[in-house]
C-alpha cells in the first residue's frame, strides 16, 4: 500500500527501477521517465523553451538600448527597463499560479507563448522607441512567468514522487543549458544580423512548443482540471 500523501501515476506512466529510485536515480533514470511521459515532456519543453526566448531577447536588450541613449544615461535606461523586465517575471507570478490551476496547465503554458510571441513582435518592432521596447520586456517577463509556472507545476506532478527530485534536476540542467546556448548565440545575431532579427528567430524557437501543447491529451492526464 503507497504511503498517505502518495502521488499515483497517470496510465501508461514509466515508472523507475525499483534500485534506481532507492539510489535517487540520476539524469538517465530521469530522462527514461520523462520521455514515456507527454505530459513531463511539455512540463520541461516549456520551461526551456521560455527560458531561452526570454535570455535571447533581454540579453541583448542592453546592447540595443546602448545603440540610442548616450553614456550619460545608458546605465539609468537599461536598469529602468530590466528592471520592468523582472516584475513582469515575478510580480504576478501568484496570479499566473492561481490561472494555472483555474484554467489547466497547458492553457496557461499557450498563454505564455502567446505573450512571448506579443513580446517578440514589440520589441522587436520598437526601433529605438524606449517606452515600446520596455512594454516589450514586460510581455516578455509575463510570457516566461506562464511557461515557468504551467511547465514547473506539471512536470513536478506526472512523475513518480520517488524520482520526481532527479527529473526536477534534469529539469533545472536543460532550462540551464538552453539559456546558456540562447545567452551565446544572440550575441552572434545581434552583431550579425540586428536586434529585430534577433526577436524573429526568438518567435520560431517556440513552434516546437506549440505543436506538444496542441498534441491531443488522453483522459485523465494530469494537465486536465476536473
Amino acid at each position: 500500500t503507497p504511503p498517505a500523501g502518495a502521488v499515483t501515476p497517470p496510465a501508461g506512466a514509466v515508472t523507475p527501477p525499483a534500485g534506481a529510485a532507492r539510489r535517487g536515480a540520476g539524469m538517465r533514470a530521469a530522462w527514461q521517465v520523462v520521455r514515456g511521459l507527454p505530459a513531463a515532456r511539455l512540463g520541461i519543453a516549456a520551461v526551456a523553451v521560455g527560458h531561452t526566448v526570454m535570455v535571447a531577447v533581454m540579453s541583448m536588450t542592453p546592447v540595443r538600448l546602448g545603440e540610442s541613449h548616450g553614456d550619460a544615461d545608458v546605465l539609468r535606461v537599461v536598469g529602468i527597463v530590466l528592471s520592468l523586465h523582472i516584475a513582469g517575471m515575478y510580480a504576478l507570478s501568484p496570479v499566473v499560479g492561481w490561472l494555472t490551476d483555474r484554467l489547466g496547465r497547458r492553457a496557461v503554458i499557450l498563454l505564455g507563448v502567446v505573450l512571448l510571441l506579443a513580446a517578440c513582435a514589440v520589441a522587436g518592432t520598437a526601433g529605438h522607441h524606449t517606452p515600446r521596447l520596455s512594454a516589450g520586456l514586460v510581455l516578455l517577463g509575463l510570457g516566461w512567468s506562464g511557461t515557468m509556472v504551467a511547465g514547473s507545476t506539471l512536470l513536478s506532478e506526472s512523475v513518480p514522487a520517488a524520482i520526481r527530485p532527479s527529473v526536477q534536476g534534469f529539469s533545472d540542467l536543460t532550462m540551464g543549458l538552453a539559456g546558456a546556448v540562447a545567452a551565446a548565440v544572440s550575441g552572434f545575431v545581434m552583431r550579425a544580423a540586428g536586434y529585430p532579427v534577433l526577436t524573429l528567430l526568438a518567435a520560431v524557437a517556440t513552434v516546437p512548443l506549440v505543436a506538444l501543447a496542441l498534441r491531443p491529451v488522453p483522459a485523465g492526464a494530469p494537465d486536465e482540471e476536473d
